[in-house]
């Protein structure tokens, strides 16, 4: 007989812990797949618009004026810059909504030979139909776009077909990609302007090593006004700054739920103790120190605790498995199954909670004298 068994205890009083346990697993839940949303949102900006900066950076002339030359000569010559395609320019974007917001598809307009290097060193598949031809009006869209809208091969989408098209005229969707960026791409160059003239107002370099920062930091000094740069640090601060306001939420809901949880659990650890108060009077009588039995209780209320975290995990990834199979796939939408960062926020509750939560319970104990106990 082991009167500190903390599974024996668990084991024979089940329905007691039964509410403790749900409460906890219901707090985990909600952390937790909030948490899920949250990174869900953050996926969207990577594959909307990081992911691709992580690759390429853009360099263009906002006006009539040239990229300067010793731009383009640094451009060239860096190590860290693995090939040169001229960009003959953005054409609209597509509006995509994600399960909490919506983010914008860029339409990118390039050469007909340099198209199927950049979605190649961009990690995009082909998944259904072929890449645009020049000058023949066709797109090639992102899968979950196409999901989202309906669309197949063979469509047609532009602003002459709906006003929800942000792309000016009428374009046919001539293949469907897949990977993590999700951009559209045409072929338009029915002013048959030369590259070497796109080359000297637009270009999109490929960048070999990102963390390498000295060209970036090099055509960022000074940089005219008529020259807009983009690149993968100035593009994730801007999407960081659109996150901070889902964060500090995050944070609040977090603060809530634990305060709710302490106060909650707290009156029911000690209505549990009440129950068991004889329990304990006769282990203090037969020599066991009180800071033996506050160690028994905490070790109780943390494994309940910790089941429950366990629990509401587990039931956050079924449901969100469910929801997605069921409801966001065919709709082109997506939460993450897993997130690191919110499985450990939602490991703050079960912590914190069988701490806090054992306040009362413990000053009941401290002034409980074991001959009273006994002796009824």
């Amino acid at each position: 007989m082991n009167p500190l068994s903390t599974f024996k205890y668990i084991k024979n009083n089940t329905f007691k812990i039964l509410p403790i346990l749900m409460s906890i697993m219901v707090g985990v839940l909600l952390i937790y797949f909030y948490s899920l949303i949250n990174k869900s949102t953050v996926e969207l900006t990577k594959i909307t618009a990081t992911n691709i900066f992580s690759k390429y950076t853009t360099v263009a002339s906002n006006n009539a004026e040239t990229i300067p030359k010793d731009y383009l000569d640094k451009i060239t010559n860096d190590n860290n810059v693995g090939h040169i395609v001229p960009l003959i320019g953005e054409y609209g974007y597509l509006q995509y909504s994600g399960f909490l917001g919506g983010m914008s598809i860029d339409v990118l307009n390039f050469y007909e030979k340099d198209i199927s290097g950049v979605i190649t060193t961009l990690d995009m598949k082909l998944i259904q139909g072929r890449l645009p031809r020049s000058n023949k009006n066709e797109i090639i869209i992102p899968e979950k776009y196409a999901l989202q809208n309906k669309l197949k091969t063979g469509d047609y989408i532009g602003s002459e077909v709906s006003d929800s098209y942000e792309i000016e005229g009428k374009f046919k969707v001539s293949g469907i990609t897949d990977g993590p960026v999700m951009l559209a791409v045409i072929s338009d160059n029915k002013n048959n302007i030369p590259r070497s003239a796109v080359m000297k107002h637009s270009i999109a370099f490929y960048v070999e090593n990102v963390k390498d920062k000295s060209l970036i930091n090099y055509l960022s000094e000074n940089t005219p006004k008529s020259i807009l740069i983009k690149d993968y640090y100035s593009i994730s601060t801007q999407m960081d700054e659109i996150m901070k306001p889902m964060n500090s939420l995050s944070y609040m809901l977090n603060m809530i739920i634990i305060v709710v949880l302490c106060i909650s659990l707290g009156n029911l650890n000690y209505i549990n103790f009440l129950n068991r108060k004889y329990e304990f009077g006769v282990l203090l009588a037969i020599g066991y120190k009180k800071s033996t039995l506050y160690f028994k209780l905490w070790k109780e209320n943390a494994t309940v605790c910790l089941i429950g975290y366990v629990a509401g995990i587990l039931l956050t990834t079924l449901i969100t498995f469910i929801l997605n199979l069921a409801v966001l796939y065919p709709t082109g939408k997506f939460i993450p199954l897993w997130s690191i960062s919110g499985a450990k926020v939602a490991l703050f509750i079960p912590i914190i909670v069988s701490f806090l939560s054992l306040i009362a319970p413990i000053k009941e104990l401290r002034k409980t004298d074991p001959i009273d106990v006994i002796g009824g």
